[in-house]
């Protein structure tokens, strides 16, 4: 399924959820150009400071949260906070279906280790995602991905590599909890 498809049918289950959402309006060409991949060090570093990766590994939630407003100046156009999960080839990472969606919207999180993924979508459908790498470079123990930014139109990913999107915007996390925790930070 192509991303505009999923990115269309996770505004209708936050509908069937009852969740606000975000508009998504997409508009053609690309905006990660070479100059954006040179400049996005120094704004994340500008914006949060030197992470370390114990700082940036899952820590998705928050970190995509807190440079979402920063990366949408940069671009002067809206990003859209997405939520969702992962695939690479048969592997399937933070997968949550829409039964335990809705169920943790009625129970709210109980366990701070929630199986979740967000990242950055831009309006050309291209995404932005700082943490996964880091994240599956400290899980691995590996010096691979350690560091790095997936970044790319999410139909064309290397590797395999699918991004799913299952809500966007953050109504899901307040009504679950979960964005008490980006405030404090």
């Amino acid at each position: 399924m192509a991303y505009i498809d999923e990115i269309n049918a996770s505004i209708a289950r936050a509908n069937r959820l009852g969740l606000s959402c975000p508009g998504f309006k997409t508009v053609e060409g690309e905006l990660l150009t070479q100059k954006v991949y040179q400049d996005i060090p120094y704004i994340v570093r500008d914006a949060l400071g030197n992470a370390g990766a114990e700082e940036v590994a899952a820590q998705c939630l928050s970190y995509h949260m807190r440079l979402l407003p920063v990366l949408s100046d940069y671009f002067n156009t809206e990003l859209t906070y997405t939520i969702g999960y992962v695939s690479m080839g048969s592997k399937t990472l933070f997968e949550q279906s829409e039964e335990q969606m809705k169920a943790l919207l009625k129970t709210g999180i109980e366990n701070p280790l929630l199986q979740i993924h967000a990242w950055l979508t831009l309006p050309t459908c291209e995404i932005m995602d700082f943490t996964l790498p880091t994240t599956y470079a400290v899980v691995n123990k590996t010096k691979e991905g350690y560091g790095s930014v997936l970044a790319g139109h999410a139909d064309r990913l290397l590797n395999n590599v699918q991004y799913h999107p299952m809500l966007l915007g953050e109504d899901y996390l307040r009504r679950i909890g979960a964005l008490i925790e980006f405030r404090m930070l």
